[in-house]
């Protein structure tokens, strides 16, 4: 007779790790498959090291798709309710002023390190090592069968193995496979925040300035979406924050054969055309080269001036009103062609994934198989930036522990 555990959790990322901690402090026997030699590699390098747990503005309209099944995770474990958890794994919080909360030490290692003693303390086994290759249900639970043919038996499984995105930090894409055989449908995935890649000529020379814009998304020449902050340039396209978190409609517009294009306005909320009439009369003899120094980086103001079709050596007093319009218009409007982002190394988070039409987002219980479960960004749920992903991960796997406790006590 083979030892049977309560639960299985199969990934031992963000959702795996505070998931399997949650069960076994409920003095559920719980053990954790993880492929990698260690947990929580991704973990580590969120936040840039300092691991954004969550956003205390969390809202379903932060979320890309999955916005109902975010709303209810969000509803059953909001971000104060997550941070106390959290608290008791000795992780006190703080909120910056974007309401962007982090562990108090600034420091993703914390994190991690709380979530492993939390598990140890609470008695979970946590096996490195331990690929899962096939999930196979049979009478009173589940069988998971690992790489080098290891055998697991659980009453219930937990399937939150992560995206694609990051694959030098152990994303493959094995939760997929698992769950489509298991009866789920997988929504195509593509990466989500993600730097936006552009023809490479209009950008030439510009890598590694960063500036100030409003950016806007246009798709098949209508405004979907617009961001405000930083956009940093890069040899072949946008990058940044405000340009990354448009990367999740950029791709299923040009998927839905839509053209797109961003615009960029480096003077948002301000009357360009008025503004720039009082520089020429205060600087009438600077050059083109150097007209827009001070508004915008010079390199990027010489950019600027010839996207206008303006000569660099001329004097700003020479120009015509007609010319001081064009160059407004492209200092508050200048449009670049997108034709894709970059790939899953460089995402923060995959879009797609498991269909949620198959899960009980109340409970995040599996409608084709009883005692299955899922949670993270396994599922067809992605965020912005600034916490809500990591939020879905925490909510998401909490939610399903709940689900795990009532399905053992049926």
């Amino acid at each position: 007779m083979h030892d049977i555990y309560d639960a299985m959790i199969i990934g031992g990322g963000a959702s795996g790790l505070v998931a399997a901690c949650a069960l076994a402090r409920k003095g559920r026997r719980v053990v954790l498959l993880e492929k990698q030699d260690r947990v929580g590699r991704k973990l580590l390098s969120t936040g840039n090291g300092r691991c954004n747990l969550t956003n205390l503005k969390a809202g379903a309209e932060n979320y890309q798709s999955g916005k109902q099944a975010a709303r209810t995770a969000l509803k059953a474990w909001p971000p104060k309710k997550v941070i106390a958890f959290f608290e008791t794994l000795g992780i006190p919080c703080v909120a910056d002023e974007a309401k962007r909360v982090y562990p108090m030490s600034r420091q993703a290692a914390s994190v991690l390190d709380a979530l492993r003693l939390g598990c140890d303390e609470a008695g979970v086994e946590m096996r490195t090592g331990s690929r899962v290759t096939e999930l196979n249900p049979g009478e009173g639970g589940f069988e998971a069968v690992c790489e080098g043919g290891g055998r697991v038996y659980a009453r219930c499984a937990l399937v939150c193995t992560g995206g694609l995105a990051a694959p030098k930090l152990g994303a493959c894409g094995d939760g997929y496979r698992l769950l489509e055989r298991l009866g789920h449908t997988i929504v195509p995935c593509f990466p989500a925040i993600a730097a936006l890649v552009t023809p490479p000529e209009p950008v030439r020379g510009l890598k590694g300035i960063r500036a100030e814009a409003e950016i806007t998304l246009l798709c098949g020449g209508e405004a979907f979406r617009s961001e405000r902050g930083e956009v940093l340039f890069a040899d072949s396209g946008v990058s940044g924050i405000a340009a990354m978190q448009l990367a999740h409609m950029v791709n299923v517009a040009l998927y839905a054969g839509k053209r797109c294009a961003v615009r960029l306005d480096f003077m948002p909320g301000l009357d360009a055309p008025s503004l720039l009439r009082k520089r020429v009369a205060d600087l009438p003899k600077r050059r083109l080269e150097d007209f827009l120094n001070g508004i915008v980086p010079r390199r990027l103001g010489q950019t600027l001036v010839k996207a206008a079709g303006l000569p660099l050596n001329a004097a700003a007093g020479s120009l015509s009103e007609k010319q001081i319009d064009a160059l407004a218009g492209v200092l508050s409007g200048w449009t670049l062609t997108v034709t894709g982002t970059q790939g899953y190394d460089q995402a923060q988070v995959t879009g797609g994934g498991a269909s949620l039409k198959h899960f009980d987002i109340r409970c995040m219980e599996s409608l084709c198989l009883e005692g299955l479960f899922a949670a993270g960004e396994v599922l067809d749920v992605d965020g912005d930036c600034g916490g809500f992903n990591l939020q879905w991960a925490w909510s998401s796997a909490l939610l399903a522990a709940e689900g795990i406790e009532a399905a053992l006590d049926r």
